[in-house]
Parts: C-alpha cells; sequence; structure tokens
C-alpha cells in the first residue's frame, strides 16, 4: 500500500524497534509527499528523471548541487527515496530542543518525536532544491553501525527487506528513471548509507539490463582535500558495490560563481537546504563545507553509462541564470 499526502547489543534493539517503530502491528507504510516547487522551472519531460536513495532524512543533501541544477534549473523530475524515519538522531537534537519545544536528546522523546520533526525538515530542505516528490519508507533508524548486517542480515528484523525491496522495485519500474544516485558504500560510513545503497544496487540488478538507469554514487570534497579526483574505496566483499574502472569522476562545482557580481553560488544554495535540518547538529555542521561533488558510476549500470554522464554533467554545469544589466537606478557601478 502507498500512501499519497500531499504537503502539508542486539535483543534491546529490536524490544525498541518494536514499542516505536512498528507499532501498528502491520509495518510502517510508505509515504509519498508531493512536494512545492514554487516558481522553479516547469517539469520537464525531456530533462533527464532522477530518484536519489538514502538511509537517512538528510542524506540526500550530498547531491545537492545536481538536485538543484537538473531539478529546480532544468525541471527534471528528482525524486528522494529515504528508507528510515530518522529517530536515532536524537543525541544531534540540542540546538533543536529549545525551538521545538522537546526534550528531543532524550533517546525515548527523541524516537518518538524526531520521525515528525524530520519529515517536515527534510519536506523544506527538498523545497528549496527544487526537488518534486519526497517518499519515505519509514523504517527504524535504529542507531548509529557501521555493520551494514544489522540492517541487511535476513533475521535482522530492523528493516522489512522485502518491503524495502517492492517500494525500490515498483518505483524504478513505473517512473523510467535516467539516474540513481546513492552515497558510496565505504566500510568507513555508517551501516545504514552502506546498506541503502546496496539495496538500490540490487533493485536496479533485477531490472532488465536495457531498463536499468544509471547507478552513481556521490563523495563531497574540499577542493584542497588529498581525496579530490580519487574513487571511494568502496566494500571489497560485496561485487554489486564495484565502479566501473576509467569512468568518474564526474563533477559539479559548487563554488562556481553565479548571479549579480558572483555573489551567490551552488555552495550557498546548498548551505540553505542543509539549515532546514534544525534538529540534526551533524548536518549543520556542514554549512559552509564541501567544494565538489564526486560522482562515480556503479558497474551494473548499463553499457552507454559513461557517454549518458557526460551529456547530463556536461548540462548540469550551467544553472541558466539569466544575467542582466542595471543601469545607475540599481546602484553606483551596479552593472559591473
Amino acid at each position: 500500500m502507498r500512501i499519497l499526502t500531499e504537503r502539508g547489543p542486539a535483543a534491546a534493539i529490536a524490544a525498541l524497534v518494536a514499542l516505536v517503530g512498528c507499532a501498528s502491528g502491520g509495518g510502517p507504510q510508505p509515504e509519498e509527499i508531493l512536494l512545492s516547487r514554487g516558481g522553479f522551472a516547469p517539469l520537464d519531460g525531456s530533462a533527464p528523471r532522477v530518484l536519489v536513495v538514502v538511509a537517512h532524512p538528510d542524506d540526500e543533501l550530498v547531491a545537492t548541487g545536481a538536485l538543484y541544477v537538473n531539478g529546480a534549473r532544468l525541471g527534471g523530475p528528482c525524486d528522494v527515496l529515504t528508507i528510515t524515519d530518522g529517530q536515532g538522531g536524537f543525541k544531534y537534537a540540542t540546538f533543536a530542543e529549545a525551538r521545538y519545544g522537546l526534550e528531543l536528546t532524550r533517546e525515548e522523546v527523541g524516537r518518538a518525536q524526531l520521525p515528525a520533526i524530520r519529515r517536515d525538515e527534510q519536506r523544506r530542505s527538498l523545497e528549496v532544491l527544487g526537488a518534486r516528490m519526497l517518499v519515505r519508507l519509514k523504517q527504524t533508524d535504529h542507531r548509529y553501525t557501521r555493520d551494514r548486517f544489522e540492517v541487511l542480515a535476513e533475521d535482522a528484523g530492523v528493516w522489512d527487506l522485502d518491503a524495502v525491496a517492492a517500494s525500490l522495485d515498483v518505483r524504478l519500474a513505473d517512473e523510467g528513471y535516467d539516474f540513481v544516485l546513492t552515497l558510496a558504500p565505504t566500510a568507513e560510513t555508517h551501516g545504514h548509507h552502506q546498506a541503502a545503497t546496496l539495496l538500490a544496487l540490487r533493485a536496479v540488478e533485477r531490472m532488465a539490463v536495457a531498463d536499468r538507469p544509471v547507478v552513481l554514487c556521490c563523495e563531497v570534497e574540499g577542493a584542497d582535500e588529498p581525496g579530490v579526483g580519487q574513487p571511494p574505496e568502496v566494500l571489497g566483499d560485496e561485487p554489486l558495490a564495484r565502479l566501473r574502472d576509467g569512468a568518474g569522476p564526474y563533477v559539479i562545482d559548487r563554488t562556481r560563481p553565479i548571479g549579480h557580481r558572483g555573489r551567490l553560488s551552488l555552495k550557498s544554495i546548498a548551505n540553505v537546504a542543509i539549515a532546514q535540518h534544525l534538529s540534526q547538529g551533524t548536518m549543520l555542521g556542514f554549512i559552509g563545507r564541501g567544494d565538489l561533488e564526486e560522482y562515480w558510476i556503479f558497474d551494473v549500470s548499463p553499457a552507454d553509462a559513461a557517454d549518458r554522464c557526460e551529456a547530463w554533467f556536461a548540462r548540469l554545469q550551467d544553472p541558466a541564470f539569466p544575467e542582466r544589466e542595471y543601469g545607475e537606478s540599481a546602484g553606483v557601478g551596479a552593472s559591473r
């Protein structure tokens, strides 16, 4: 069942999941939220269709440049599928406690209240970027771990893996996405991030090769960091995580000046999107950071994936802002 909504150690963990995440008895039901796109470019069927698959309600911000240019400026349908409800972020909600009037850093309060709060924060953030739809699978964000098998093991009992797979299969079949964006599945990242990417890759692998979208992972780098231009060290024990040799990185430079006198940039827009996530101190700490989005092709992608990426990223280089000339009424020297 899909609900369409317009705006508007292990035993202890399993017990908490049962109390907080699955009280309805039938398990969490997927939710689709149509987003307000304001005056952004009208949806254009000729622009690439993009699905971002992530674990938590803010992970998609790794791809803010691609989402904003493709969605807000080109009019390409951009959807974000978030697997968990975000309740595990209670430890980072200190700033938001006064804002929302709730003791969110108390685990029992945060787990109960954060799913609704983070839903609204993510919606506002995605509307800044011109996304079309937010899909929430509402699986339990049980805890931080680097072990993906805490949720991926068949007997883990934290996520309903069959339901997640079914949601991914239906969305991929129905929407005809050109690109699927994920986080890089490395051993040093959150196990939920690893799991979300692997579940997306499994879903694409189940598709006929001719129907598959290009699947990419993204990392955000500082322009002067030593890892720039180097592919991420993806999970070596997961064949589906293999990256295509020689394909990438495809880069979006968030620092490229746009607008009058170059006072605006994609990095500025990313900061505004990040700032909507008031309950997440870790995310707020990324304001002002991250110069480059680097994208790498997974080998499960179709054979012409590199050609498709070359064409798409060429379009993404120009956000298509108008260049205007101003007279003296706008101020001395305003035209320069």
